[in-house]
């Protein structure tokens, strides 16, 4: 029964996030550690602690930024495939981590917030503004890359820009939307 259940439901794409971005901050926390104690123990503090002690309080401190970090990162998507077309679901630290759902047309303007410019990101950030509707309270949602300072080619963003322009030609984009999408809308690349 179940896998004629499975058999028959449409198609989705599975998205996850959240790994690479853990990993950094991990990777350059323990570069840093050393420097650190370092500079602590070469008389720039005052009182006296032991080296143990204070690499007990780094790998601490350690755990406890990975664990913020991997709560912060870690997202959820998923797009139906009922003709290129169907239901975005999603979840992510800006839902409390509950998974919300919309379609494609429900989008009236898209934005997409990029790590390259300058600003303090580690991903790349697609802000989708919804129209009101009677049956949630939200209408907002953002979604990160899966790339670590990407510039929004990457799944899950490419697919869901795609998704919603293709469901909704008229919906409002900002300059780094166009200009990504310019190749897709004059034809000078092809729709993957």
């Amino acid at each position: 029964m179940n896998r004629m259940a499975r058999a028959a439901a449409p198609h989705r794409r599975l998205f996850r996030a959240g790994g690479h971005t853990v990993l950094a901050v991990a990777v350059l926390y323990l570069l840093a550690m050393p420097i650190a104690i370092w500079i602590h123990h070469d008389g720039l503090s005052s009182g006296s602690h032991s080296f143990g002690s204070d690499l007990e309080l780094a790998l601490w401190v350690l755990a406890g930024l990975v664990g913020l970090v991997a709560l912060a990162a870690i997202q959820r998507v998923s797009l139906d495939a009922d003709g290129g077309v169907g239901t975005i679901r999603y979840a992510n630290i800006t839902s409390g981590h509950r998974s919300r759902a919309f379609e494609p047309a429900e989008v009236v303007s898209m934005s997409l917030h990029r790590a390259k410019d300058g600003r303090l990101r580690l991903t790349s950030t697609l802000e989708l503004r919804l129209a009101p509707s009677p049956h949630r309270n939200w209408n907002t949602v953002a979604i990160f890359d899966g790339d670590m300072s990407g510039d929004g080619r990457a799944e899950p963003l490419a697919t869901i820009v795609r998704q919603v322009v293709r469901a909704r030609p008229e919906v409002a984009l900002d300059a780094n939307l166009r200009a990504l999408l310019a190749p897709y809308r004059y034809g000078t690349a092809a729709d993957r």
